[in-house]
């Protein structure tokens, strides 16, 4: 009787020490890159932007000198600058809000920040105990331990000698 897979073996045999023949014809692929070989109109952008920065401009700016004046009705631009604003925000906090102090007319939430820092002037000594109101450690009275230990063990032998009475 013949082995049902000797011509598997054969072939096993006849290949042994030969190289591996390629899995795929090397060659150009089938599909090419739409930007093979030009830069992505957006990373060009971005680029500008960040050139003009460099440059000494402030980024709203730098942003409108790329994209044009921002229509602040149109929320496409308006989400244009706040791209931009973010990915070249510099406090390292990206979920925090940024109050401005600094400018020309403040809004309503950074003067109530100015006036929150002002009236919130709290250092670690005021939160400290005067030393004149502090009681002596000699004059304290003692700790006394209140928690009371149970012993459920003399529960369990009267449950077990009288039963549960309902």
């Amino acid at each position: 009787m013949k082995e049902p897979l000797q011509e598997l073996f054969d072939l096993y045999e006849s290949m042994v020490g030969q190289p591996k023949p390629p899995l795929k014809d090397p060659g150009v692929p089938a599909i090419g890159t739409p930007n093979s070989s030009k830069e992505d109109p957006i990373v060009q952008e971005r680029k500008k932007v960040d050139d003009l920065r460099l440059g000494g401009m402030g980024t709203t700016e730098a942003h409108e000198e790329i994209h044009g004046e921002v229509d602040t009705s149109d929320t496409s631009q308006k989400a244009k600058l706040a791209a931009t604003l973010s990915r070249t925000q510099s406090d390292g906090g990206r979920t925090n809000v940024f109050v401005d102090k600094e400018v020309e007319k403040p809004s309503l939430f950074a003067q109530d920040e100015k006036i929150q820092q002002k009236t919130n002037t709290t250092t670690k000594d005021d939160m400290k105990t005067p030393a004149s109101k502090e009681i002596p450690d000699a004059l304290e009275p003692p700790q006394v331990d209140t928690k009371e230990e149970m012993d459920y063990n003399d529960d369990v032998d009267f449950i077990n000698k009288y039963g549960r009475k309902s």
